[in-house]
């Protein structure tokens, strides 16, 4: 129930497009956003105007009219038919008439051996598995999108990372160039130092490539051809697995939106071969007609009414190949079930591993920061004290700078691992439950 509220919802949202892109300002030949959008802008723009989810809306609305096509072959049908006519003769004595012709007839399938109810049956399995693929490509527009948004925080964070380091840098070379002037250190130490400035700030301009480039990313996977900029990163605690959980958490895989339409699928055309093998069987209609005609009043009326069988005997080898492609189309269907199904095993295994990975990762770069920066304070206290050469404290920036580098991109690995997670358990993420929340909690006020 929770599921269908946000689907309709987000349904409705990508047939309407009410969502708008923030006012744009172009900066030379890139335009860019003012706004700093939060995952949770990102998401409920992309999933609303994505051409991936549009695309998915309008093959659901398709589906839907296919239904109510096949729903309306054998309402009744009525028809109305009017001709006007006039003759004139060459000859005196046969002047020029008028001769008019009204007609109203209706017309009914009475029975068609249970041809329409398959038909209608396969059409109800072709909706549901639509809309399973609409589920479907959500999750995967917002996996997307959350791994981009992620991988754009990440090259944040590291560019904060290279700005603290040149600064350290920068810092170092202030000092050093106090001790050269009082004599205390050679000048080669100057030139040391501003090397390493000079690395620094080539690894600076490197991480603002890898922002922009983050960014670009993010923006196409949220289907804006605007570049966008990102707010602030929050940290959070990265959640651990409940080792025990794996076998509930196949089940639940199982059932994801892309197996539940392959399922829908596959039903579908097997009602489709139950319907072609019905090609040959007998059907019974009935129709009724009045008719009015004539060219001088009162017209002639006619009124008919009669029952009609039809019973193909024989179409050359035409209800065998129908036949026999429904049948190609269900192994088809079938097979596709069957290695969704397979898949789903190593996809889930491979993204347990992958979460616990990141935070075992995480945690070990961790205590290596710490060391790292213990480990630079020592090199600095002994470079300070003339104790040490500048490539001993060069090689401890070095360090620390590497190891604060490792534990951003395992902390990010991290949330994207989750994220690969939920894609593969077929979840909508959080920040898109929520929308789901606050839209009960509107239809339990209004109901009261």
């Amino acid at each position: 129930m929770k599921r269908n509220v946000i689907l309709t919802i987000l349904l409705m949202v990508s047939l309407l497009n009410p969502v708008r892109a923030e006012p744009e300002t172009a900066v030379g030949t890139v335009k860019t956003t003012e706004k700093q959008w939060t995952l949770a802008d990102c998401l409920e723009y992309g999933i609303a105007m994505h051409p991936q989810a549009k695309i998915a809306a309008s093959t659901v609305a398709s589906n839907k009219a296919r239904l109510l096509q096949t729903r309306s072959e054998h309402d009744p049908q009525v028809s109305l038919r009017a001709s006007w006519q006039r003759s004139k003769s060459e000859l005196p004595a046969r002047p020029s008439s008028d001769n008019t012709s009204e007609s109203l007839a209706v017309s009914k399938t009475l029975y068609d051996s249970g041809q329409r109810e398959l038909s209608e049956k396969a059409a109800r399995e072709a909706l549901a598995a639509a809309q399973a693929r609409y589920e479907s490509t959500l999750t995967d527009v917002a996996a997307n999108i959350k791994n981009a948004f992620f991988k754009a925080q990440q090259a944040q964070a590291l560019l904060q990372v290279r700005l603290e380091t040149l600064a350290g840098y920068e810092r170092h070379l202030e000092k050093v160039e106090g001790f050269v002037e009082v004599g205390s250190r050679p000048p080669f130490d100057i030139t040391r130092a501003q090397v390493d400035v000079a690395n620094a700030r080539v690894d600076l301009i490197s991480a603002r490539s890898q922002l922009k480039v983050a960014l670009a990313n993010l923006s196409r996977a949220i289907g804006l051809e605007t570049t966008i900029n990102i707010a602030g990163f929050a940290h959070i605690d990265l959640p651990t697995i409940d080792p025990n959980s794996k076998k509930q958490l196949l089940q639940e895989a199982l059932q994801r939106p892309e197996i539940r339409s392959a399922e829908f699928q596959r039903n579908a055309a097997d009602y489709g071969v139950r319907e072609a093998r019905k090609s040959l069987s007998p059907s019974l209609s009935a129709s009724a007609d009045y008719r009015w005609s004539g060219n001088v009043s009162p017209q002639d009326q006619q009124w008919g009414m009669g029952v009609s069988m039809s019973w193909p005997v024989f179409d050359g080898s035409l209800t065998r190949a129908r036949i026999d492609s429904a049948k190609s189309q269900l192994d088809s269907s079938a097979a596709t079930l069957e290695n969704l199904r397979l898949s789903v095993t190593a996809e889930l295994e491979n993204s347990l591993t992958g979460v616990s990975d990141a935070v075992e990762r995480y945690e070990a770069t961790s205590y290596l920061v710490q060391q790292a920066s213990e480990s630079l304070h020592l090199a600095e206290a002994r470079y300070y004290a003339g104790l040490s050469s500048p490539i001993e404290i060069t090689d401890a920036r070095v360090e620390y700078a590497r190891a604060r580098g490792s534990q951003v991109v395992s902390y990010f690995d991290g949330l994207i691992a989750w994220s690969e997670l939920d894609r593969v358990l077929g979840r909508l993420p959080a920040e898109l439950r929520n929308i789901e929340t606050a839209a009960e909690s509107s239809d339990g006020s209004s109901e009261q």
